[in-house]
């Protein structure tokens, strides 16, 4: 059934709402929630409406959307919803069998790999006399190859369901790999599948300490809800009716859950758009949003597009086609335009055209957005060189002040300082002085700031020797590998490879989803990413990720390629301008 975003539906049945972007999805959930408070006899003072999104801006648009009747919300990501209702009131039934420390339990957090762990995993695992060389106890916990294939094995554990409905420990074995002459060497599959018969040994180091991950909340909400009936019964009871927005998002875990809770007396209401599923790394498959299904459930698209031009929305139409969205504002603009050359001069070419207004870039990783918000344009690195570093330097004292100082120099220059002296208060912690780590803490971040043009510019060797006269003493180099490394690369190729939260001008796609700006451009690294418009198939992730990046856009839509082959550039006339601002365009057919 086609609806609007001012349309109302009854209230009392499961729904599915499918919505290309710009359909005004938000503005649709903010309106229903009303519309349930307004006409809803199942609302009382201890009932609430759950509604949940995927990214803590949503979170906020909606808080901001609900005004008044935000009382009667609870608006929050999923797993801090399962963490508040599910996981901390009711854990005290299971964390015995999974040894769980479970009062030291504070949150949850990203996952992280401690080979710390991992060596005492290895060192009591049951089957650990099975390990033949080159793989055995010593070679895996003492060389540095395989311990960087480990810790990238490890980052991939994740639950999932097996044949008989039960969860499951599973990995990517795929990623057991260490880098060795710029190309890939894995460990061998027996070695993995010795070790992979242990995996809840290896999960109990961290949950003995009392870290939970974020899939871990799913993972214990979903044995709670399953072996504990009165949980369910409490959530339907506190929870009359759950909205998920951006149901595309979810993962298998998340479905299950909601299905449980959908069964009886709570009203579920999923939107999302399976063109936009972009986080497979986590889980999330279009076809859930699709398959879900409670019964009664009832289907509704929304077709309009509210937020881009018309010349824009032709771009996205050309895209895909079981949603062709229509022109509700009918607002005429600008063509989109293929910039053709290097990064920073697209997008200095860009900031001219718009006249002065804001231009916001889209990029497909972290390194490159940040490249782009320092205007490097030349050795920007491939790899991730922090990672690199942190495999490469044994000297742990060393490396920890490097890259530690990196990190929290980077944050403060973006004005985030909360995380800055985080950060670095971590190196001067005084047990008997809490305050003392954060003032010397403070102290250094002044430096560092003060002293920042003597060495951005200058090599990782030099930031070293910068550190080691004014921050604290670490380990010399001898000749080798490691001098090597610190030689070799810039102080400013390790800066673009520091993880931020991306909330300025120049983001990550990821990061930019669920908002919206006048002026987009989307950078690409090679001339083979335009097969997103070249030949487009949504039921690509890379070419969804890319279609979500272009849909940001109100006003104007600009994408960066390095080259152009003039058959593509046929192909896309009929929608693009093209713009060389480097002689780069490739002739050839």
């Amino acid at each position: 059934m086609q609806i609007s975003s001012d349309t109302l539906i009854p209230i009392e049945h499961h729904f599915r709402v499918s919505a290309g972007p710009g359909a005004g999805k938000t503005h649709w959930l903010v309106n229903h929630i009303r519309n349930v408070l307004h006409q809803s006899e199942r609302l009382g003072k201890a009932r609430k409406i759950a509604c949940i999104t995927y990214t803590n801006v949503a979170v906020d648009t909606i808080l901001v959307s609900s005004g008044d009747a935000v009382d009667h919300i609870e608006i929050s990501t999923i797993h801090s919803f399962l963490y508040k209702h599910v996981v901390k009131p009711y854990f005290i039934h299971i964390a015995d069998e999974y040894g769980v420390n479970a009062p030291k339990i504070d949150g949850h957090d990203d996952p992280f790999v401690n080979f710390g762990y991992v060596k005492n995993w290895i060192e009591s695992h049951p089957e650990k006399r099975k390990l033949r060389h080159p793989y055995t106890y010593r070679q895996l916990t003492l060389l540095k190859q395989n311990k960087e294939a480990l810790k990238r094995w490890l980052s991939s554990l994740h639950y999932s369901f097996n044949s008989s409905g039960d969860l499951k420990f599973d990995s990517k074995k795929g990623e057991a790999f260490y880098i060795d002459n710029n190309e890939r060497r894995y460990l061998n599959n027996e070695c993995l599948s010795i070790l992979e018969t242990d995996f809840f040994s290896y999960k109990k180091k961290y949950w003995q300490k009392g870290i939970l991950f974020h899939d871990d909340i799913l993972f214990f909400s979903y044995q709670l809800i399953k072996n504990f009936p009165f949980v369910l019964q409490i959530l339907r009871a506190k929870f009359p009716y759950f909205f998920v927005d951006e149901f595309q998002d979810t993962n298998p875990i998340q479905t299950k859950i909601l299905e449980q809770v959908g069964q009886e007396e709570t009203i579920v209401g999923i939107i999302g758009d399976k063109a936009q599923s972009i986080y497979g790394f986590q889980g999330a498959a279009p076809s859930q949003f699709k398959s879900f299904t409670l019964p009664g459930l009832v289907d509704y698209q929304m077709a309009d597009n509210r937020r881009s031009t018309n010349q824009i929305i032709d771009v996205l139409n050309f895209i895909r086609s079981d949603i062709v969205q229509k022109k509700f504002r009918n607002k005429e603009g600008e063509r989109p335009t293929i910039i053709v050359g290097e990064m920073i001069s697209a997008l200095h070419k860009v900031q001219e055209l718009c006249n002065g207004e804001d231009v916001y870039s889209l990029s497909r990783d972290n390194i490159t957005a940040n490249a782009i918000k320092r205007d490097m344009d030349e050795n920007i690195p491939v790899d991730d060189l922090i990672e690199s570093l942190y495999n490469i330097d044994s000297a742990k004292e060393r490396r920890n002040l490097i890259l530690t100082c990196i990190k929290a120099t980077e944050l403060a220059r973006q004005k985030n300082f909360k995380d800055a002296i985080k950060e670095l208060e971590r190196l001067f912690k005084n047990s008997s002085n809490k305050n003392k780590g954060k003032k010397d803490a403070l102290k250094h971040i002044i430096l560092l700031l003060q002293k920042y043009d003597s060495f951005r510019c200058g090599t990782l060797f030099d930031f070293y020797s910068f550190l080691n006269g004014n921050i604290k003493s670490v380990a010399a180099f001898k000749s080798g590998k490691i001098k090597a490394f610190y030689e070799g690369y810039s102080y400013r190729q390790l800066a673009v490879c520091v993880r931020d939260e991306g909330m300025g001008f120049h983001r990550t796609i990821h990061k930019a989803k669920g908002t919206e700006f006048d002026n987009v451009l989307l950078f690409l690294k090679k001339d083979d990413d335009l097969k997103f418009l070249i030949n487009p198939d949504l039921s690509n992730e890379e070419k969804r990720i890319y279609y979500v990046a272009i849909s940001r856009a109100k006003k104007r839509l600009f994408i960066s390629t390095p080259t152009l082959l003039s058959a593509d550039r046929n192909k896309l006339n009929s929608l693009f301008d093209v713009i060389c601002v480097e002689t780069k365009m490739v002739t050839k057919k």
